[in-house]
């Protein structure tokens, strides 16, 4: 039942809103309040029985205070409902609606809504609560009243923090309760932390959605249905095109052999375990895991006709587009399926009529309208912690859903504890289906008290038999000699030229510095030389790993992105160490598909330390026998143990003498101090510059990248058959000039999707001062003379940089 049907026959001749009162303007017209409050229920409602929020809500408002479920229930919904009430104030009709019926407060000061509103929504409901005669329960009751009045105050801003909120608005009651009791004594009066988290993260989620979706349907026509969700239907045919292409795979021998036989064992695993919510899914390089996890995903969609969403999670948009084409195969393009990162541009339907064509878009962007989303591990998390209404928006389209998380290791390790935490609350109470997968598996739910909601899809028999068989354990050989010796690039380029002429070889350094300079000593040299960094675009990363499929010998030197997420197949590999997955992710890009020898020779040069800051994997490296061992035999249980103990041990560190890492870390959430928690919870620090150079790119010289086709490149761009920086920062300049906001985004997210190709970033120093270089425009350092940053090969060249830094920071 929805205690807002009673809530809106009541309320609103409670509150005095009546016709007198509008919330928005649309030309001459305007929309009465009473108007807005009821289509913003109607969209939660809408919301609400479309991803089946109801029975989810409710559990968790239980699990709080079954006693008083009913009333928190509908002080849940009203504050919804009532989000606008300070719309009733004099100066906003006067100000912003132009209410001829207040003229006279035109000249008053505040003007605004949303706290008004919140203390009126709190006035509303303290009489109710002041009749409850057990402090437990009263001062539980306030608690929850206050938070669910912050979301009303907050709705056209950011969550921060609640007990600030709190202290400050008790104080401007006349009958106000005792904050600090309720402070002193949270524990008592609601020990529920993630559940009351999670609580109000959803609520903030579902008001300003509805919000946002009931003034589009008022302002741009655009009334919204389809919240892209798969059908039962859809379902089926998915089932039926999956099945069709897995019946290619019939009759398997080999490597092919093995990969169904993984398939079939991590099924199997699945459907004894459907009650569970997160599942691993630890398989070797090679294995199948895409085409796996695309089966155990459909495999749960079809077990509950509740689940009706999918999300693949990456860390690396590489991996993001190569994820996209293999649904495309599988599925011929008969499934809705959305890429949602800041390269990929937002997609429109020709189809779709002018008028509202950008609105639709934008909002399907916004709110992740489609079946299917693939996007990154750093947009998942700022739904599940963001403090912003668009971080906010998608955080109940996450709920009745499955998310494929892939590589998980390569997230900051600093976070696996409070993050598992995380994962394993939201899964139980939004009733997710998390699948967690990686040929480096760390099993997260070592840090939990409670691990029965974890599945192991692979048993541990299996695992050794995968990991262990000829065709993927013997795949790579690793050969240590060289790290028993002092390293020198003299050295290596030595080693380099012993090898075979006709192979294809991939080296790999910790530091940017070393890959440049052992590139530039040995360019000369030898043919097919080509240098990878993260001062690439992902068009000339394409470029490089088309080149690598050509029947030929090449030779790649690269850092850390090649490890993951890049589609390469080398014959002899050369590899700096750092961390032991690391060393088993750049294995993975040797001899792929198995159908030769391949081969990697582990070297120490650069220090890792001052690459991997602080990681508490860099006491567990090659430098000792045991961890050797352990990665020519696949034993990554027993690094990851050792790991997540170190990791364990740091959370348990005191500060100050007084409180662990985690205890300080469990205060910010009992006190729902969002701003904190989504600082902590933060992948990748922007603690940097973002330097643009208006440089040229010679696109005669990337056939076959998809980036720079035809059909992905307007005229308006190009100068003489090259991409023109100059132009693509002139058409960003220009999006000013666009009328209409979604008509703008739009066309922003184009021209990002171009601009990439000139961006190039650079940390701050510890006194954050802006670079040397550059003119400041629009979160950029536009640097119009750049022929000394940027090589012939349209790479940003840091020494050159760096050299003049020091004597050019402002």
């Amino acid at each position: 039942m929805f205690y807002l049907v009673r809530a809106t026959i009541m309320l609103l001749s409670d509150f005095g809103i009546d016709e007198r009162f509008f919330a928005h303007t649309r030309g001459s017209d305007k929309e009465m309040l009473s108007t807005h409050l009821n289509l913003t229920c109607n969209y939660y409602q809408k919301i609400v029985t479309c991803k089946n929020l109801e029975p989810l809500i409710d559990s968790i408002i239980h699990t709080i205070d079954s006693a008083n479920a009913v009333l928190i229930k509908e002080m849940f919904e009203n504050a919804i409902f009532l989000h606008d009430l300070g719309k009733k104030n004099p100066c906003f009709q006067a100000k912003k609606m132009l209410n001829p019926l207040f003229k006279e407060h035109l000249n008053c000061g505040d003007s605004s809504h949303s706290r008004t509103g919140a203390l009126e929504y709190i006035s509303y409901y303290r009489p109710t609560i002041n009749q409850i005669k057990d402090d437990t329960s009263f001062y539980r009751l306030t608690y929850i009243l206050y938070n669910f009045a912050y979301h009303i105050d907050k709705h056209h801003g950011y969550l921060g923090n609640i007990e600030s909120y709190c202290s400050k608005t008790t104080k401007e009651q006349n009958d106000h309760p005792d904050f600090n009791n309720i402070k002193n004594n949270i524990d008592e009066y609601l020990d529920n932390k993630f559940e009351f988290y999670i609580l109000n993260k959803l609520l903030f989620s579902l008001l300003v959605s509805s919000d946002y979706y009931a003034t589009t349907d008022y302002i741009a026509g655009l009334p919204i249905d389809d919240f892209g969700v798969f059908s039962s239907s859809a379902k089926q045919r998915l089932n039926e095109l999956f099945s069709t292409f897995t019946c290619k795979l019939e009759n398997p021998v080999g490597i092919n052999k093995l990969r169904i036989e993984l398939f079939q064992e991590a099924e199997q695993n699945l459907l004894k375990n459907l009650d569970k919510n997160i599942f691993y899914l630890e398989a070797p390089t090679g294995s199948g895991k895409t085409i796996t996890s695309i089966n155990l995903a459909l495999k749960l969609l079809e077990s509950n006709e509740h689940i009706n969403k999918l999300f693949y999670i990456f860390p690396f948009n590489t991996l993001v587009e190569q994820t996209k084409n293999v649904f495309d195969e599988i599925f011929k393009n008969k499934l809705t399926i959305e890429v949602i990162n800041s390269i990929t541009p937002i997609s429109t339907k020709d189809q779709e009529e002018e008028e509202t064509k950008y609105e639709k878009s934008y909002i399907n962007r916004l709110f992740f309208h489609a079946p299917a989303i693939i996007t990154t591990h750093v947009a998942l998390f700022n739904i599940l912690f963001g403090t912003s209404k668009e971080d906010n928006f998608p955080l109940w389209q996450l709920a009745n859903s499955v998310i494929i998380l892939d590589e998980i290791q390569s997230y900051n390790n600093h976070l696996w504890h409070y993050m598992v935490e995380f994962f394993d609350q939201y899964a139980a109470l939004l009733n997710i289906k998390i699948i967690i997968m990686s040929a480096t598996l760390p099993k997260l739910d070592y840090f939990l008290k409670e691990k029965n909601n974890f599945v192991d899809l692979i048993s541990k028999e299996k695992r050794e038999y995968f990991f262990t068989h000829t065709l993927f354990k013997d795949r790579v050989q690793a050969d240590f000699t060289f790290l028993n010796e002092t390293m020198t690039f003299e050295h290596l380029e030595e080693i380099l030229k012993a090898q075979p002429k006709s192979k294809k070889i991939l080296f790999e350094f910790i530091k940017k510095k070393s890959a440049r300079e052992f590139y530039t000593r040995i360019k000369a040299t030898y043919k097919n030389v080509y240098e990878l960094s993260g001062d690439d675009n992902k068009a000339y990363r394409q470029l490089i790993i088309n080149k690598s499929k050509e029947d030929m010998p090449l030779i790649i030197i690269a850092t850390q992105v090649i490890e993951a997420g890049v589609d390469i197949d080398m014959d002899i590999g050369f590899k700096d160490i750092s961390t032991l997955d690391s060393e088993e992710q750049f294995m993975g890009r040797i001899n792929r598909s198995c159908k030769r020898e391949g081969k990697v020779y582990f070297f120490n040069m650069d220090e890792a330390s001052e690459i991997y800051c602080n990681d508490h994997r860099l006491n567990f490296d090659l430098t000792h026998e045991i961890y050797r061992d352990i990665l020519a035999n696949k034993s990554f249980g027993v690094y990851y143990q050792e790991v997540l103990a170190e990791i364990k041990k740091s959370s348990d560190r005191f500060e100050n003498g007084l409180l662990t890492n985690y205890d300080n870390f469990t205060t910010l959430l009992k006190k729902l101090n969002y701003k904190e928690i989504a600082k902590t919870m933060t992948l990748i620090s922007s603690n940097n510059f973002t330097l643009y150079f208006p440089f040229k790119i010679d696109i005669a010289q990337y056939k076959g990248v998809q980036e720079f086709a035809p059909k992905n490149l307007e005229e308006r761009f190009l100068s003489d058959g090259y991409l023109d920086g100059q132009k693509v920062w002139d058409a960003f300049l220009a999006l000013n000039e666009i009328d209409g906001f979604a008509k703008k985004e739009v066309a922003k997210s184009r021209i990002n999707a171009l601009m990439q190709f000139f961006t190039f970033t650079i940390f701050k120093n510890h006194e954050g001062q802006r670079p040397s270089i550059g003119d400041e425009m629009y979160g950029y350092y536009f640097v119009q003379e750049y022929g000394n940053f940027i090589t012939s090969e349209g790479k940003f060249d840091r020494e050159q940089y760096n050299a003049i830094k020091n004597s050019h920071f402002l």
